[in-house]
């Protein structure tokens, strides 16, 4: 049940790599059932979790799926739903479909359609107009144990081509073995109601700086999610991710869902000649 994912803070650290696809078999796909807190018990679609958990606070991830025989819509596959992310702040990205959303407290509404990136804060009641016949997105929900001081409280819509002028190049310090750069990225969202919560997109490939980058547009990156977990969502490319520990490899494509656990080491490769994700780093601690 969605209820199931309500906020947490777990004891340890559960290090692992998350991934799943999109088109997850039927069997995994279960009704997404939650309490909206005005209008009580809600069933709506069906829905698939990828990512359980994170190192800390309360972490999920990924996909919500509606047609004409899914929970809750009208017979063309049309929905129309009030929905407040009531168990933490919620990251999405359409991936098939369209609909209107529209902020109850202020009647501004926005029409989304593949590739737009929805940042609901916690609390906040839109109204969804799902158009039929069929939608789809992935998602990520966080919620932490502490309130942020000044938690953004509107609804934000991107998109996954925009093309603004601030993309800048990733510099990090790893751990083990110092300053790296990889990619660049821009953040579209820098805070959110709890703990600490970044978000936004970033990209690798040919005539993009990295330390360890090929002609061909191949990056090669320790990484151990130093800032917190990672949650994304692949939407350009292949990437192969390592555990140091184990050696066990992961294999992904564009539409697929990873999950990175902070403090665990892997090696990413991004393979060229391009690559690009929707990020999501959260972690129970307030940001500085």
């Amino acid at each position: 049940m969605a209820t199931q994912l309500a906020a947490k803070v777990q004891d340890s650290p559960r290090y692992a790599v998350h991934g799943g696809v999109q088109n997850e078999p039927n069997e995994k796909w279960v009704p997404f059932d939650w309490v909206e807190p005005r209008f009580g018990a809600q069933v709506h679609g069906e829905y698939v979790v990828i990512r359980p958990e994170g190192t800390s606070g309360s972490l999920s991830a990924g996909f919500w799926r509606t047609g004409p025989s899914a929970p809750g819509a009208a017979a063309d596959g049309s929905h129309a739903i009030v929905y407040s992310a009531p168990l933490g702040d919620e990251t999405a990205c359409v991936i098939d479909g369209t609909a209107v959303l529209t902020v109850i407290a202020t009647g501004k509404s926005y029409k989304v359609g593949p590739g737009s990136i929805i940042y609901s804060p916690k609390g906040l009641e839109v109204q969804w107009e799902i158009e039929g016949p069929s939608f789809k997105k992935w998602w990520c929900i966080w919620n932490g144990s502490e309130p942020t001081a000044n938690p953004f409280q509107e609804l934000l819509i991107t998109h996954t081509s925009d093309n603004p002028d601030e993309w800048q190049e990733y510099h990090f310090v790893e751990p083990a073995e110092g300053a790296q750069v990889a990619g660049e990225l821009y953040i579209n969202r820098a805070v959110g109601s709890t703990g600490t919560m970044l978000s936004g997109v970033w990209r690798s490939g040919k005539g993009i700086a990295g330390t360890n980058v090929d002609e061909k547009g191949t990056l090669v990156t320790p990484y151990t999610g130093v800032l917190g977990d990672e949650t994304i969502l692949l939407l350009e490319g292949e990437v192969e991710v390592v555990e140091t520990d184990s050696g066990k490899v992961h294999n992904f494509k564009a539409g697929d869902s990873i999950g990175l656990s902070s403090g665990m080491h892997i090696t990413w490769t991004s393979k060229g000649p391009f690559s690009k994700k929707l990020w999501v780093i959260t972690r129970d601690v307030l940001p500085d």
